[in-house]
Order: C-alpha cells, then sequence, then structure tokens
C-alpha cells in the first residue's frame, strides 16, 4: 500500500498521467477494502468524529444529482472530488501510521518537485498555457493548479525540515516548491504562502515573540518583493504574449479586447500619461508612480476582473439558493453561461469557466446547505489536527497550515479538483495517519 501511495502522490503533481493515478487508485481501493474487511472482523468499527462530516458531505453533493443541470456532470465530480480523494484519504491515513512507509512518500514527493522545478526554469518562457508543450512541460500541470499543488507540500516539507535526519531534503524541498510557486507568477500563492508560513512559524512561547517578530518580517519583506516582481512580469506578459508563463492565463482577453488595449497603454506609457492633473506630492498614485513595485501592483490590481467576476455569480445564487444547481464545479458556468454581460466575457475569458472563488462556486453548485457541510468538513480537518497540539505540535501546525493555506489560495480561485483535490486529501489523511493513535513510534 504504501508503494501505490508513494506512486500517487508523485503523479498527482503531475498533468496527463491519468491512467496511471487511475489504475494505482483502483489497485489502493482494493487494498483499503481488504483492510476495512479485517478491522470489522477484528472488532467493530469504532465512531470516528470525522465520518459524520465527511459522510454528510459525500451523502448530499450524491443527491443533488437529482436536480443537477447535468447528471453526467455531477456524476464524474462526485467520483473525481468525493469518492477518489476520500479514498485516498483513507488509504494515506492508514500508510501515515508507519514512519518508515512515511519516507516513501517523502521521497517520491521530493523528486515530484524537484521535477517539477526544473521543468518551470527550463521553459519558463513557455509557462503560459495557450502555447505549446515541448518536451517535459507535455506534463506540467496548468500553472494555477501546480502553484496550489506546491503550497500543499510545504507542510510536510516543513516537517522534515524540522526533523534532523531529513532537514536538508525538506528545506530544499520548501526551495522547490517556492520556484514551482513563483514560476507560475500567481500572485496568490505567496499570500496564501505568507498563510502557512506564519501558521508554521507562530511562537509556542513567550521567549520565541523577538525570533517569530523578526522572522515575520523578513518573510513579508520577501513575499511582498516577489509580489512586487510577479506583477512587474504579468504585465510585460501582456505587452508581450509570448514572453510570459502567465500571459493570458487570468486575463484571457482578445488580442483586440478594450482591457488589454488598456493595461498594455498603461505599461508603456510614462507614470504621467493618464493624468489630467499632477499629482499631489505625497498622494498614494504619485507614489506608486515612481515606485515601479507599487506600480505594477497598482496596474495589476487596476485590471482584475475578479470582483466583477464575484459580482455575476453572486447575483445568481438568489435563483437556487438553498439546494443550488447540482455537484460539480463547471455546472454554475453552464446553467448561468448565456445571462454573462457580453463586456465581462470580451474582458476576461475565464468568467466562463466558473466563479473564481471556493465558496461561491460551492454555494451555486450545493446551496446553503452544502456549504454549510463544506465548511463544517474543513472545520473537523482542523479541529482534529488541533487536538493532536500536545503530543504532535509541528503536524498539528502542518495538518493546520494546510487547510487554511488551501483555502487561502482558492479565495480567488477555484483548483480544487481531479488531482488537487486528490493531494488535498491525500496529505490529510497521510498527516492524521501520523497524530492517529494507532501509529507506530
Amino acid at each position: 500500500m504504501s508503494i501505490g501511495c508513494a506512486i500517487l502522490i508523485f503523479v498527482a503533481m503531475f498533468d496527463h498521467v491519468m491512467a496511471i493515478k487511475y489504475v494505482d487508485l483502483g489497485m489502493l481501493a482494493v487494498l483499503a477494502s481488504w483492510c476495512l474487511v479485517r478491522t470489522l472482523l477484528k472488532s467493530p468499527l469504532e465512531p470516528r468524529p470525522l465520518l459524520i462530516p465527511f459522510g454528510l458531505w459525500a451523502l448530499w453533493t450524491l443527491i443533488s444529482a437529482n436536480w443537477s443541470a447535468d447528471r453526467a456532470i455531477s456524476g464524474h465530480a462526485w467520483l473525481d472530488e468525493v469518492v477518489y480523494p476520500l479514498t485516498g484519504f483513507y488509504v494515506f491515513w492508514l500508510t501515515g501510521q508507519h514512519p518508515q512507509r512515511v519516507r516513501r512518500l517523502q521521497t517520491a514527493l521530493w523528486a515530484a518537485c524537484l521535477i517539477l522545478a526544473g521543468i518551470s526554469l527550463v521553459y519558463f518562457h513557455l509557462l503560459d498555457p495557450a502555447l505549446p508543450k515541448p518536451g517535459l512541460l507535455h506534463f506540467y500541470p496548468r500553472v494555477g493548479h501546480v502553484s496550489t499543488l506546491a503550497l500543499m507540500a510545504i507542510p510536510l516539507f516543513a516537517i522534515m525540515a524540522a526533523n534532523g535526519d531529513t532537514r536538508i531534503r525538506g528545506l530544499t524541498g520548501i526551495g522547490f516548491c517556492l520556484i514551482i510557486g513563483g514560476a507560475t507568477l500567481n500572485r496568490f500563492f505567496w499570500a496564501a504562502l505568507a498563510v502557512v508560513a506564519v501558521t508554521l512559524l507562530w511562537p509556542r512561547t513567550r521567549a520565541d515573540l523577538k525570533r517569530a517578530a523578526l522572522t515575520f518580517c523578513v518573510l513579508f519583506v520577501f513575499i511582498g518583493v516577489a509580489v512586487g516582481f510577479s506583477n512587474k512580469l504579468r504585465l510585460a506578459a501582456i505587452a508581450s504574449p509570448s514572453s510570459g508563463p502567465e500571459a493570458m492565463a487570468n486575463v484571457s482577453a482578445k488580442p483586440d479586447s478594450a482591457a488589454k488595449v488598456s493595461l498594455l497603454s498603461l505599461h508603456a506609457a510614462t507614470p504621467n500619461a493618464h493624468q489630467t492633473n499632477p499629482a499631489p506630492m505625497f498622494s498614494l498614485d504619485g507614489l506608486a508612480a515612481k515606485i515601479g513595485a507599487l506600480r505594477a501592483a497598482k496596474l495589476a490590481l487596476s485590471g482584475d476582473t475578479r470582483p466583477q467576476i464575484w459580482g455575476f455569480y453572486g447575483s445568481q445564487v438568489q435563483k437556487h439558493p438553498w439546494f443550488g444547481i447540482g455537484f460539480g464545479k463547471p455546472l454554475p458556468s453552464i446553467a448561468y453561461g448565456s445571462l454573462i454581460p457580453g463586456n465581462l466575457v470580451a474582458l476576461d475569458q475565464n468568467v466562463e469557466a466558473h466563479a473564481h472563488n471556493l465558496f461561491l462556486n460551492t454555494l451555486l453548485q450545493v446551496g446553503i446547505v452544502g456549504l454549510a457541510l463544506q465548511i463544517i468538513v474543513f472545520a473537523s480537518l482542523a479541529y482534529r489536527f488541533y487536538l493532536a497540539r500536545e503530543t504532535h505540535p509541528f503536524i498539528c501546525r502542518a495538518g493546520i497550515a494546510l487547510v487554511v493555506g488551501m483555502i487561502t489560495k482558492n479565495l480567488t480561485d477555484d483548483f480544487m479538483w481531479e488531482s488537487t483535490m486528490l493531494m488535498f486529501w491525500c496529505t490529510c489523511g497521510l498527516l492524521m495517519g501520523m497524530i492517529s493513535p494507532q501509529a507506530q513510534t
């Protein structure tokens, strides 16, 4: 089982390896069923706190197929986003109870991140999803998903870094994740990284406060510089679509669209080109014009269409507020696609994909009831990790960091499906197994 889990955690980091993933999942499901039967034969299944929220979430998403706008999509989504991930959670939970087998998974994850970091450096100029995918780039997931996967791997590497025997691999693994996430130019990767880092490094005693304060200051300066640099590169990508990795990944306007022309002219113009009156000496606009990083951030924020996308999809919630339109990430765009204003589509074609927020997308799919169940599931996971704060303090931090980091990363998008969803639940299961009372020491 541990070998199968190691293969799964490796291939989950890549795209175009679906056959390997599903064959491996099938084998793991058989082994998990066998283990479950053996456990039931020896003793009755003990009540487990997570079974209730997991079971209710699985049941509600399955029931939603009855009123779904497309039952086939809901059925596939239920398998990809509920059944397979929860199966992965269980088998990784079993594997996590054996430290010597956890090492195999850590090694597989480290190797996957090493390869992805190498791909990110070599093919940096071709990471734009619209560009051809030569060589190893054929196995590279989309930039949004790969930045999410890298973020999820950081808590596992942090656990390795806290152990003297695996410290070097843990620290280099974190370095690989920073390269992967940085190369995607995904701005919210850095915001989520800040949340993960604060959770992992938060001081345990008053004596650690000064050290933690210095660490956090350095961390936030680094993240601020990284975000500013990413924004400058994103704007350069808009000015020259063939030279940037995420050129039109988030601003998918047509070449002649008003948004692209506007951003291009803003980027190419001098600081005062669009001012009818001189800026006040100490105004924020004037400061942004003088400091390149602030100017890049200002332009990137002014060109972001997320608020308009949220506004449109949020206005559709009232049509099916309690039950939604059926489980499945693409269903909101299918059900309400014809109502999207044409100027918003011209501004950003990504509006036709989904609501670009994990919780808003869930609310549209399975209503207020489903959203409440999803929040309970995430809260239950975080609480179970929190209960281990005395016996396994760093694993407790890593588990909470994984949950809150994933949520933060998906506040401006929704990457939680297929391999990304599978990776999240498998990682949660692994950490939960490591703090399980049945875990071997």
